[in-house]
């Protein structure tokens, strides 16, 4: 399957008029970007009809695929009756009451508009609330782009205002002594994490550390954060939190929360949540045009009816460990260094591993791995996609569109590939 040449004249066209030629760093592609046109179920379209498995899944977002029928429904539905109103509105009411029946420690909710606003809102929210100026991160997990969330051991990025460092403390994941030496000054007005594990769950998870977290947080009057963008609903329909057992101050989501459409949140306790209300002597500012909107509303809240028995994300946690499988099996059998691993429905690459002798597993290996042998990531997406394989260069989102005949599908393009691969150096073992 060969690329789409028109895309060519996309791309000159877009250079001229956007910042970098793509607007998010994960689409630039070498020489030029893929371009959509449409998208359906498990697939999408390129502009001159090319046909590829779609392995983003909306940067998962669309747990059953693109374009569902009960989701569209409500969409057209909504569309007739307003998209902006511009004020309260009944969706509001009834999705905030469905994200608090399904997660445990939510308790009140504000909506907003992205997942990295949410983690925002939440940093300022602990501060006020606990009169602290320190937030302390752990290192390797995402909470977006915003400069506190992407402060790292290393110091600032290009543009990063350099006070930030002074603010946020970045802690090892599995370093608890560390975490309790920074905690006890007293500064501290909340831990941030990944509960699933970070950099979207390429990183292992525990209850026992994430009880262990909890405890250290209680006793030194630190407010607990847990960045559930990623794993909220996908988890189980009550996230991370309602597997462990292990209750926050505050939950950010975003993604499945609304149904592929934008939007975020951040919830809470009651007490946590007073922050927001006009009486609160530390009352935070808080607005934005499209919180709430009713196209997110109504497209979140048919999503989460959908989710909330739980059955469907066990089917995905079961088929991405079954696709990881067979997918390394058939690595092996290629003699190819390349091997997959899964966490609930997301999975990641490995490049490399086998030759450095790392256990094929969620752990730090697999962000050094990505980090270490960028190009021969790049290499793989590219020959992915030549075979009609779309998906990010290091990870990827099942969807309940992704059937046991789409996976076949799919492994028939990684075979073909594997073929390929095993004449590139790097790859062949």
């Amino acid at each position: 399957m060969g690329l789409d040449l028109n895309l060519k004249n996309w791309e000159s066209r877009a250079s001229k008029i956007l910042a970098g030629g793509v607007t998010h760093d994960s689409w630039a592609r070498r020489p030029f970007p893929l371009v959509y046109s449409k998208a359906k179920g498990p697939y999408k379209w390129s502009t001159n009809g090319e046909k590829f498995i779609d392995l983003w899944m909306g940067h998962g977002s669309l747990f059953f695929g693109h374009g569902d029928e009960e989701v569209t429904q409500a969409l057209r539905d909504q569309i007739d009756k307003g998209t902006h109103l511009a004020g309260n509105h009944t969706l509001l009411v009834e999705w905030a009451e469905e994200v608090i029946s399904l997660m445990p420690s939510i308790e009140k909710i504000r909506f907003c508009a992205s997942g990295t606003e949410a983690t925002y809102l939440a940093l300022r929210a602990a501060r006020a609330l606990t009169n602290r100026p320190k937030v302390v991160r752990i290192d390797g997990h995402f909470h977006g782009w915003h400069d506190e969330a992407l402060v790292t051991k290393e110091g600032t990025l290009f543009g990063q205002r350099p006070m930030s460092n002074d603010f946020i403390e970045v802690i090892p994941g599995d370093c608890l002594p560390s975490l309790e030496t920074v905690l006890s000054f007293k500064n501290v007005a909340a831990v941030i994490l990944e509960p699933g594990g970070g950099s979207g769950g390429s990183l292992n998870w525990s209850k026992s550390y994430l009880f262990e977290l909890r405890k250290l947080t209680k006793k030194y009057g630190t407010l607990l954060i847990f960045d559930e963008v990623m794993s909220g609903f996908r988890y189980s329909p009550g996230g991370v939190q309602a597997l462990c057992g292990v209750l926050p101050d505050f939950t950010t989501l975003s993604k499945i929360l609304c149904g592929g459409l934008p939007g975020a949140a951040l919830g809470g306790t009651k007490e946590a949540m007073e922050v927001f209300d006009t009486s609160h002597p530390r009352k935070i500012v808080h607005s934005g045009t499209y919180n709430g909107n009713p196209l997110s509303s109504v497209a979140g809240l048919t999503t989460l009816r959908k989710l909330r028995d739980g059955h469907n994300q066990k089917v995905l946690d079961e088929r991405a460990i079954q696709f990881s499988k067979e997918i390394n099996l058939l690595a092996l059998k290629k003699g190819v260094d390349v091997r997959m691993i899964s966490n609930s429905s997301i999975i990641h690459l490995m490049a490399g591993a086998v030759r450095n002798e790392m256990e094929i597993s969620p752990s730090t290996n697999v962000v050094l791995l990505t980090q270490h042998y960028r190009e021969a990531y790049e290499g793989l997406r590219d020959a992915l996609s030549w075979e009609g394989i779309d998906m990010h260069p290091t990870h990827g989102w099942l969807s309940m569109s992704h059937t046991d005949e789409v996976i076949e599908e799919i492994l028939k393009s990684f075979s073909r590939v594997f073929d390929d691969l095993r004449e590139v150096p790097f790859f062949a073992l």
